[in-house]
């Protein structure tokens, strides 16, 4: 494999931004960052073969962070490929370093397992109506209009106060919410593992003792809804501590 980096495989100097196949390096990163984003391990590889064999290896390395930003889910079952590719970028600066073909290898591979994991474009749609509903927002209330839409707590809040409004807030501690309140309502999970509930018990029965009900032990222990993860209840009452 040719290492001359400043000609293209005719034998042309390249131009700024040129790889050695003659295609524009952000034309690459591109079609490997929309390869990674629609599952095209193929389209992906090569991306990242035509950029490394090109000596763009910072240009390859810059756009695999954007990527694993900005278009994978990164659910915890596919924790490990963090690791992953930090170990085959390691590899690749380090013992690869003077081995071109096992560093464009290296590559390759970070490129196929990032179009093998689930993409998902959520965290930039949200950021950016974020900014923009921030904007529009205080444009409308200098105007003296009401904002025309509002945030996820706007809609929210009344219904998450009584939770999120806890001892650690100035406004759940004037609502007298405290350690019994925490510990039975706020601090609830959606999926409290066998650990978790036995000792959030004995901290119940510790810290309130016989003022805490089995009832309220056991609402403290119940996970919270799938489909109601606000969900909570004012009837279970909490006592004085």
């Amino acid at each position: 494999m040719g290492n001359d980096t400043n000609r293209t495989d005719t034998g042309a100097p390249t131009d700024q931004y040129e790889t050695k196949g003659s295609l524009n390096m952000y034309l690459v990163g591109s079609t490997l960052q929309k390869a990674i984003r629609r599952g095209d391990r193929e389209l992906a590889a090569f991306s990242a073969f035509e950029l490394l064999r090109s000596g763009m290896d910072g240009f390859f390395h810059s756009r695999v962070s954007t990527i694993l930003l900005e278009d994978l889910r990164l659910r915890p079952a596919e924790a490990h490929l963090l690791p992953a590719i930090k170990r085959l970028q390691d590899m690749m600066n380090g013992v690869f370093e003077d081995n071109e073909g096992m560093r464009i290898s290296a590559g390759m591979r970070i490129a196929s397992l990032m179009a093998e994991a689930e993409s998902s474009r959520e965290l930039l749609p949200m950021k950016n109506w974020w900014i923009a509903l921030a904007e529009d927002r205080l444009e409308a209330i200098e105007n003296g209009d009401v904002p025309e839409h509002s945030f996820p707590i706007d809609d929210k809040l009344d219904e998450i106060e009584y939770v999120v409004a806890d001892q650690h807030t100035a406004r759940g501690s004037r609502a007298g919410r405290g350690t019994a309140h925490y510990l039975i309502e706020a601090a609830r999970t959606s999926d409290p593992s066998n650990l978790e509930t036995r000792y959030k018990r004995l901290l119940l029965e510790h810290e309130l003792g016989k003022n805490v009900s089995d009832e309220q032990v056991e609402h403290s222990i119940e996970p919270v809804p799938d489909d109601e993860p606000w969900e909570h209840s004012r009837e279970v009452g909490f006592p004085r501590h």
